[in-house]
């Protein structure tokens, strides 16, 4: 029997990024052999001994698969393997590439390109032997390393080694990029390269906190194509985006600490906001405007995007415009699209790029006024109490821009005011007879103080048992009150009750509390033989009247 051999099959790619009829050699080993080019506009990429389709093996948080109705699900089965594209909210992904592994970070995106990842927004980090695309430039480690990828628009796009090396085809030339080196995907340059935040070495904890804490003027929150007017305490997830309109503000506050202030005639939106053993992880892109920020150190990594620059921090007070101005107060901001280029404090970079003199002006004023107005610290008083009172109504002062609320027996309502001055007036349903403790909060700008004030509800008058003694012009009176308030334990139990009788058109008054209910009164009679009524008031307002005989 003859046996026919059939030639060798050889794959390669195509890249329409490289210069027509350039032919390169990629990679000579073992593992990946270059061919030339088979036609113009065409270039060659290795063959692969060890398949590359990238398989899904851990999900956390929002990890969505592209169907093939078009539809994003949510996804995260291990083994999966990426037929379409794979995008994250606030979360992580990892998927097997070959031999080599690929973590997909925060806001990213990637797709299925020729049996390999493609790298399409977002950062990623990368564990060796893999090959990837990137933007559709062909990326390959062939042995043991690490690299990351940061892709923002036309912000930053850079490829980063960390340990081993890396090839790239790039611009019709073959690009070797070492350990500590970076090289940026537009110009083709190679940097050194010192990372910064290695936000895949910190361990995912799941959704951080981003809210509203602070608005003036109309500011409106845009979540899946519906547009409201913003409201305190809104909590801004990924995917949300803020807008202000003209002379309006709006401040966004985050777990840990820290704020950002949308500047009039801004647009915000929040990519990922995470938490991790470092603290938060903010991803936020500035599409218009300004932000001014306030980052609490040790708060892990804040990244803010524009279409010009991309900033990241640890602990500093900076501003960034969409324009690519970017002004640092306090700390230090590194911009990862310009060679991780410092701007520490008293510096800024110019919308046309390089970094100069710091020059406040006169936004930057006012949002150190606002900083100033928001540091102050929160204040709150309440009633020292007890209150014995009927209904429940409250009396609280704090700063005029504070929010307060009382909670009693399971119940929170908002107490109304004005120029720091909060009142209840009463509960829609009244609270059963009883003691309570009433809880009092106010918060102000990501702070909050609580008071707790002890509570009697009595609706009942005082019992007054009492005899008399007439003897000519003395009225000698000897008996008991018994109250709600003077049996109750504790700080209730320092209520009294207040005793007033009137002779002659003079009123004679005293009182009685819970240690001494018991009362010996001498008073004297203008008119021997005239009747005499004992009053007796608790301080709830409840009366009792008793003829004297």
């Amino acid at each position: 029997m003859k046996v026919t051999a059939r030639p060798a099959v050889l794959k390669f790619h195509v890249n329409l990024r490289v210069a027509p009829l350039t032919a390169l050699l990629l990679l000579g080993s073992a593992a990946f052999t270059a061919v030339p080019l088979g036609q113009a506009g065409a270039q060659a990429a290795p063959t692969k001994a060890t398949p590359t389709t990238p398989r899904l093996t851990q999900a956390q948080g929002s990890v969505e698969l592209l169907g093939t109705s078009g539809t994003w699900a949510p996804g995260g089965t291990p083994g999966t393997e990426l037929s379409t594209s794979l995008r994250t909210g606030t979360g992580r992904a990892e998927l097997t590439s070959g031999a080599g592994q690929v973590v997909v970070g925060s806001a990213s995106r990637l797709r299925r390109y020729l049996d390999e990842a493609d790298l399409l927004d977002g950062r990623f980090f990368l564990r060796g032997p893999v090959a990837v695309h990137v933007q559709g430039v062909h990326v390959v480690m062939e042995g043991a390393g690490q690299m990351r990828v940061d892709l923002n628009g036309r912000a930053t796009r850079r490829v980063a080694v960390l340990q081993g090396q890396a090839r790239l085809s790039l611009n019709g030339k073959l690009v070797t990029v070492r350990a500590a080196q970076q090289v940026d995907l537009g110009s083709g340059k190679v940097t050194a390269f010192r990372e910064q935040d290695p936000w895949y070495a910190s361990q995912y904890r799941g959704l951080g906190n981003a809210n509203i804490e602070a608005t003036r003027g109309q500011v409106r929150v845009d979540r899946a194509g519906q547009s409201r007017v913003a409201v305190i305490g809104d909590a801004l997830d990924p995917g949300v985006t803020l807008n202000t309109a003209a002379g309006a503000w709006a401040e966004v506050g985050f777990t840990g600490g820290g704020y950002l202030r949308l500047n009039e005639q801004s647009e915000l939106s929040v990519l990922a906001v995470e938490r991790t053993e470092r603290g938060r992880e903010v991803l936020l892109k500035l599409s218009r405007g300004t932000a001014w920020n306030v980052v609490q150190k040790g708060q892990g990594g804040y990244r803010l995007d524009t279409p010009v620059v991309s900033t990241a921090v640890r602990g500093t007070v900076f501003r960034v415009d969409a324009s690519g101005v970017v002004k640092v107060f306090e700390g230090q901001v590194a911009l990862p699209g310009e060679g991780d280029q410092a701007v520490s404090a008293g510096q800024q970079r110019a919308e046309a790029g390089g970094v100069g003199t710091l020059q406040p002006d006169a936004l930057d004023r006012f949002n150190q006024s606002l900083d100033a107005e928001r540091a102050r610290p929160l204040t709150l008083d309440v009633p020292r109490g007890p209150l014995q009172l009927q209904d429940l109504t409250l009396l609280a002062r704090s700063l005029p821009d504070a929010s307060v609320q009382a909670s009693v027996a399971g119940r929170t309502v908002t107490l109304g005011g004005a120029d720091g001055v909060f009142r209840l007036e009463r509960l829609e349903d009244t609270l059963p007879e009883g003691t309570y403790a009433v809880a009092v909060t106010a918060t102000r700008l990501g702070q909050t103080l609580t008071r707790q004030v002890p509570l009697l509800i009595d609706r009942t008058a005082p019992v007054v048992t009492v005899q008399a003694r007439r003897e000519g012009r003395v009225l000698t009176l000897t008996g008991r009150v018994q109250d709600a308030s003077l049996t109750t334990s504790g700080a209730a139990s320092r209520q009294r009750v207040k005793l007033s009788v009137t002779l002659g058109g003079v009123t004679y008054t005293r009182s009685v509390s819970g240690g001494t209910p018991d009362f010996q009164w001498t008073l004297p009679l203008a008119t021997p033989g005239s009747p005499v009524t004992l009053n007796a008031t608790d301080e709830a307002g409840n009366e009792r009247h008793v003829e004297i005989p």
